[in-house]
């Protein structure tokens, strides 16, 4: 009784005697040690495994399993290295005596798909081992059969791709070519693949070798042109752009410096008078004329002679031109910045001065508040959000607003607070002090006028006047629609931005709360009470506004400006003139 086992040879599962198997096992081992010393031995090995396995499967259809006369069959067939060193016709006798006993090994021919001379799928490669032909004829029969057999050529094509197996090793190799499978054959087939893949390597080798030399640098030099040509095109592209965008640039910022100078020289008879208000001290006016005519004036200079050059095809440029344009506009920033240093300085140091106002409390429980009617004969002045009137001594400015909150007591009460700043707290509390804004009331209603006046010779630092109401819990006050107020807020002095946000709101009523808070209605449908014109009610110069006496010198405590006020006129001639001069030197320069 004989043991039965399953091995797994060349991935094929065999039913074999377990004596049969240690037979199979030592002739395998001795082919290992065998070829171990060839190149491509273990390639070797696994064709001839692959092979004993195939004759092994064709043994098990015939019977159970495989005994150990099927192992020394095949062992004899397939030849042992021993035999390898014979005598070449010794060992032809032996072979012959082996093929007669074992008749049942004998190779045939079968089809296969040959991956060596294949152009689709080998089939036309595999026929032609197969029968001893050219495969080229193969090819011209299905070639002919695609084209006038309606396609029957292609099918049959692809049935036999489908179908046939392809020679992946050597051993199938061989029997595709009907060739005997044994050891001699399996090893000069493999040593025939590993020297046709050397081959192949040594002319790829070669091919790349000469490439390199040859055909390769052409490449890269067609390369390197290809590259350079698209960034040098790249680059034009990029620079054309930049050019246009400059340019457009260039006469957007020149109409622009023109049409800033048309409005300064348009606006010169109003503008030169509010720059007195503004500015203290030759100082400030010096800077004012540097930053004017260099800072903005330059930029225009400039761009008039790149024009001029561009037009006239100059391109030699004259660099001590441009030294001293950029000098000079360098020259100019650094007026503009001392400029609002300077005034910056003024409004340093705030202060507040306030005043009670003797008010006689409305019988009605309801106090009005009304802006006094806009006196004629003054033209208003807008100069950045503020609405300036110049009389012969007085400036007036709408820098007044009022603001409601809860009374401590339960009478209303009115606080005039007056707001400058300067240098030092002595100069701000001095122009706040100059501030002249009159109350006048009449029965139920208090009239407030519509802006502070300052002198003609003080400066503007910032002169603002607050008006506090202060209703008691449950009395209401209504307010005109021109008067900017506001109610609830937690203001200061500084906080003048908010103020904003109750501008021309309409006719509103005020009731004041228990607990400190206010409702506004906004009622357009209500008017205030009517009441006849008169002299209380009418915003009145001479009243309100006018300083009495003679005009006094030095009247604001900051610093001397010179000899009062200098017309516009008179102003607009000095800038031409210098303007004038500036522009031959710059002529000259270019010149």
């Amino acid at each position: 009784m004989k043991k039965i086992i399953n091995i797994n040879l060349a991935g094929r599962l065999i039913a074999i005697e377990d004596s049969a198997y240690e037979v199979l096992r030592q002739y395998l081992e001795s082919l290992a040690r065998y070829f171990s010393r060839e190149e491509g031995g273990d390639e070797i090995v696994s064709d001839i495994e692959s092979r004993i396995a195939e004759i092994f499967l064709d043994k098990l259809k015939t019977t159970h399993c495989i005994t150990d006369e099927d192992v020394l069959a095949v062992k004899a067939s397939m030849g042992t290295p021993e035999q390898f060193d014979e005598a070449e016709e010794g060992g032809k006798q032996k072979q012959s005596a082996n093929d007669a006993a074992y008749d049942t090994i004998r190779p045939r021919k079968r089809l296969f798909r040959d991956p060596d001379s294949k152009v689709l799928g080998g089939v036309c490669g595999g026929l032609g081992a197969y029968l001893n032909v050219d495969p080229i004829v193969f090819r011209i029969i299905f070639a002919l059969l695609a084209i006038g057999g309606f396609g029957t050529g292609i099918l049959a094509y692809f049935i036999l791709w489908v179908a046939t197996p392809e020679a992946n090793t050597s051993a199938e190799k061989l029997q595709m070519r009907g060739e005997k499978v044994d050891i001699n054959n399996i090893r000069a087939a493999v040593q025939d693949e590993i020297n046709a893949a050397k081959g192949q390597f040594k002319n790829l080798g070669n091919d790349i070798k000469n490439f390199s030399q040859g055909r390769g640098r052409q490449v890269g030099s067609d390369l390197e042109r290809a590259f350079r040509n698209i960034f040098e095109a790249l680059g034009k592209v990029l620079l054309l752009l930049t050019k246009g965008i400059f340019y457009f640039l260039a006469v957007v910022i020149f109409l622009l410096l023109i049409a800033l100078g048309i409005f300064v020289t348009a606006s010169s008879a109003a503008l030169f008078p509010l720059k007195n208000l503004l500015l203290a001290g030759a100082w400030q006016n010096l800077m004012l004329w540097g930053t004017i005519l260099l800072l903005i004036g330059i930029p225009i200079v400039a761009l008039i002679i790149f024009f001029v050059r561009k037009a006239t095809g100059i391109k030699e440029a004259n660099r001590y031109v441009g030294y001293s344009l950029s000098l000079l506009w360098f020259a100019g920033l650094i007026c503009a910045i001392s400029l609002f240093a300077s005034i910056g300085k003024d409004f340093t140091a705030g202060t507040v001065v306030k005043e009670k106002f003797a008010l006689v409390q409305p019988s009605a429980g309801t106090l009005v508040i009304k802006q006094a009617e806009d006196y004629a004969g003054i033209d208003d002045i807008d100069f950045f959000g503020l609405a300036i009137r110049a009389a012969e001594d007085t400036v007036i400015i709408n820098t007044s607003k009022v603001k409601v909150e809860k009374s401590s007591s339960d009478s209303f009460e009115v606080v005039v607070e007056r707001y400058a700043y300067g240098r030092r707290v002595a100069q701000a509390r001095a122009l706040a002090g100059q501030i002249e804004y009159k109350l006048v009331q009449d029965g139920g209603t208090l009239y407030i006028p519509s802006g502070v006046s300052i002198p003609a010779d003080s400066k503007f630092r910032g002169q603002h006047v607050v008006v506090i109401v202060r209703v008691p819990a449950n009395k209401k006050v209504m307010m005109d629609r021109n008067i900017e107020y506001s109610n609830g807020w937690e203001f200061d002095g500084d906080d003048w931005g908010h103020w904003n946000r109750h501008r021309n709101r309409g006719e509103i009523e005020i009731k004041m709360n228990e607990d400190g808070s206010s409702e506004d209605v906004q009622d357009s449908s209500k008017s205030l009470p009517y009441e006849e014109k008169s002299e209380n009610n009418k915003d009145s110069l001479e009243r309100n506004y006018r300083y009495k006496g003679t005009k006094q010198e030095s009247k604001t405590p900051v610093e001397d400006s010179g000899s009062g006020s200098t017309p516009a006129t008179r102003n607009s001639e000095a800038a031409l003139d210098a303007l004038s001069s500036i522009s031959y030197s710059l002529y000259k320069l270019v010149k």
